[in-house]
């Protein structure tokens, strides 16, 4: 939101559209989930519902795993999902793009001494 309203300015308050803008966006979309993910495993959301990506040892996934996890997430979508159901009918708990990327979402155990 914060980059088209600055756009929006800068071009006199109408709106701004096209395939540049649209890649923009699409470069802070993988930036945000790309940073979060190396740096602490976890988005903001991902921290409330407890949940964090690792690699298969689970260690910090490498900047290349997270990419190709990145990457391989919109197919699990347009396949109607099936890719994102996989996690529960595939034996290793794993969606497919953590299957591609030999990574997993594990559940963070609530600390018990903060309850």
């Amino acid at each position: 939101m914060g980059t088209l309203f600055f756009w929006v300015i800068l071009n006199d308050g109408e709106a701004v559209t096209g395939l540049f803008v649209q890649l923009v966006l699409l470069l802070e979309l993988a930036g945000f989930y790309l940073y979060f993910w190396s740096r602490q495993g976890q988005t903001l959301g991902m921290t409330s519902w407890r949940i964090k990506v690792v690699d298969s040892s689970g260690q910090r996934p490498s900047t290349k795993q997270l990419c190709i996890r990145l990457l391989a997430a919109p197919l699990s979508f347009i396949s109607c999902g099936i890719g994102y159901l996989w996690f529960y009918i595939g034996d290793r708990r794993q969606t497919w793009h953590d299957r591609l990327s030999d990574t997993m979402v594990v559940h963070i155990p609530k600390d018990k001494s903060n309850s």
